[in-house]
């Protein structure tokens, strides 16, 4: 009898040790999930849209972009966000959403609600129709980036040279660096622009929205297309129109906007995209809502097929189906990108200012897209 005792205190004692592991260990699985909401600072447990929010900012943010509200702040543009106050102004709240990196693309409008984008059990005929045009676009795509993109057996190195000893003067050094610049962004943005103007549908669109959309677009896709070719380990950088600098020789010539766009670089990688998904990242960067578009809803639609063609591509790929997760880490780095892009605008208005070399008529037309942002 005692050692059945002995037998029923030890079970007590065990089953009294693995519930306070259970609970320790599920407090410590609480204490982690339930982290702050990017915008208002209530609790979040989850992404929504790329960035970790509460419910109310991701209902919020979700209605806004369907529904294609506009708001206005009745106060100066800066209202506190917070959990106590994140209702009394919209307009900054939505703002805010967008500015801690919240991406409008992931939101379904009303075409794409329903199974959160994982295909019907059952195909049906206008199902494999949909599957042919996503192919076909992402065949167009793949076609246009590998026909704009430098061959490695034939990169120029004329200007290439390994960190320089210079002894100039300091005036003819800066000049010679602005102008490097300039022709290296110039030929690029040449290369850029027959890739855009081969997205599907693009030629489609009256010339004052394909010019505006080349314009704002093209500093992002230069970012975007010289991130993904550069791998941070190699001491080489290749550009969209062939020419091989060395990391030092690009230093001076693209200043702070090169250490930025190296890390940007590192973000894409992790992402571990293929070529189709980041063909589809490269169409969606052009094309986007722009302030001063006459045709949006046009736009929209092709937006909405580039879309649906990137989604296709994550589910169909057998190397990663990592299913709406990965989606929307994909879409989520567009407002960084934008970001870079206008860093970049900054750098080439210093430039402007100091008029050291005349600049080229084809970037100067970038501010004039680029002011309404």
């Amino acid at each position: 009898m005692s050692q059945i005792q002995n037998i029923c205190k030890y079970s007590s004692s065990l089953a009294s040790s693995f519930n306070k592991n259970i609970e320790k260990r599920s407090r410590t699985i609480s204490q982690e999930s339930l982290q702050e909401c990017a915008v208002c600072g209530d609790i979040a447990v989850c992404q929504h849209y790329g960035v970790r929010t509460c419910e109310g900012c991701k209902g919020f943010f979700k209605r806004t972009v369907q529904k294609k509200s506009k708001y206005v702040c009745l106060s100066n543009q800066s209202c506190p966000v917070d959990r106590r106050r994140r209702n009394r102004c919209q307009f900054c709240r939505f703002q805010k959403c967008l500015g801690v990196g919240m991406v409008k693309e992931v939101v379904r409008t009303d075409s794409l609600r329903g199974r959160r984008g994982r295909l019907p059990t059952k195909q049906k005929d206008n199902d494999y129709f949909g599957i042919y045009h996503n192919l076909s676009l992402i065949s167009t795509l793949v076609n246009s980036h590998k026909d704009t993109t430098p061959d490695i057996s034939c990169l120029d190195y004329a200007t290439y040279s390994e960190p320089p000893h210079v002894n100039s003067p300091l005036i003819v050094r800066e000049s010679e660096n602005v102008r490097k610049f300039y022709l290296i962004l110039n030929s690029s943005v040449k290369r850029i622009e027959q890739f855009i103007y081969r997205i599907p549908g693009f030629s489609e669109l009256c010339e004052a929205d394909q010019e505006l959309l080349f314009q704002s677009a093209s500093l992002e896709m230069f970012v975007l297309r010289l991130s993904y070719r550069t791998n941070s380990n190699d001491s080489n950088i290749v550009f969209c129109n062939g020419m091989i600098m060395h990391k030092t020789q690009c230093e001076r010539v693209f200043g702070d906007w090169l250490f930025n766009i190296l890390e940007f670089s590192k973000q894409l990688k992790n992402l571990e995209m293929d070529i189709t998904s980041f063909v589809c990242l490269c169409a969606l960067a052009v094309m986007t809502e722009r302030h001063g578009l006459q045709e949006p809803r046009k736009i929209e639609g092709i937006q909405l097929k580039i879309i649906e063609s990137l989604r296709g591509s994550l589910i169909f790929n057998p190397t990663y189906q990592r299913g709406s997760y990965h989606f929307s880490r994909i879409l989520s780095i567009l407002p960084e990108l934008r970001s870079l892009s206008m860093q970049g605008l900054q750098r080439i208005f210093y430039l402007k200012i100091e008029d050291l070399v005349p600049i080229p008529s084809t970037i100067d037309k970038m501010f004039v897209a680029s002011l309404p942002f």
